[in-house]
C-alpha cells in the first residue's frame, strides 16, 4: 500500500485559509466575550504561520518518518511507554513497514490530545530541521526568531538529537 495523506489533513487548504484569514490587526484585539482579550496576528505573523503550515504539509512524510525514528530510538521513551506524548504509536515503525496506516488514522481521528501532540512535534521538527537552517543560509529571520517554546524541554531534546 502506498503512503497517503492522513484523513485529518485532507482539507489542509481550508485549514491554511482559516488560520490566515484574519484581517491585519496592527495591535487590535479580539474580545471573546469571556473577559479574554486576544491580540490578532499581524500580516507578517500570518505569513509565518501560513509558511509553517504549508512547510509541514509539504514535508509531512519525511517529518513523520523522522519523528517516529527519533521517538523509537530514545531509551526513556521506550522504557516508560511515552510514545503518545509525541503523538506516535508504540507500533508505528511496524505500521510504516507494513503500510497499514488504518490504526494511526483511527487514533488521529478520535484522540485530540494525541493529534495535538503529533502536530506540535511535527511543527517543532520543521522549525528545527528545515526553517532554522534555511533562514540561517539566507541570513534572514522571522518575527518570533524561530523559537520552539510551545513544547516542553524533554520533548524538544528528543526531537533535536
Amino acid at each position: 500500500m502506498l503512503w497517503k495523506w492522513p484523513r485529518w489533513l485532507e482539507n489542509w487548504q481550508s485549514i491554511l485559509r482559516s488560520v490566515t484569514n484574519v484581517s491585519s490587526s496592527n495591535g487590535a484585539v479580539l474580545d471573546d466575550g469571556e473577559d479574554n482579550l486576544w491580540e490578532l496576528p499581524t500580516e507578517e505573523e500570518k505569513q509565518v504561520i501560513a509558511g509553517r503550515v504549508l512547510g509541514v504539509v509539504m514535508r509531512l512524510k519525511e517529518l513523520e518518518q523522522s519523528l517516529v525514528e527519533k521517538v523509537s530510538q530514545t531509551k526513556w521513551v521506550v522504557k516508560y511507554g511515552e510514545h503518545e506524548t509525541f503523538g506516535v504509536l508504540a507500533t508505528e515503525g511496524d505500521i510504516a513497514v507494513e503500510g497499514r496506516y488504518e490504526l494511526l488514522d483511527e487514533r488521529l481521528n478520535i484522540d485530540p490530545l494525541f493529534r495535538m501532540n503529533r502536530a506540535e512535534c511535527l511543527l517543532a521538527l520543521f522549525i528545527e530541521s528545515v526553517e532554522k537552517p534555511q533562514l540561517a543560509k539566507a541570513e534572514a529571520s522571522v518575527s518570533d526568531g524561530s523559537k520552539v517554546d510551545f513544547i516542553d524541554e524533554d520533548r524538544l531534546e528528543v526531537l533535536t538529537t
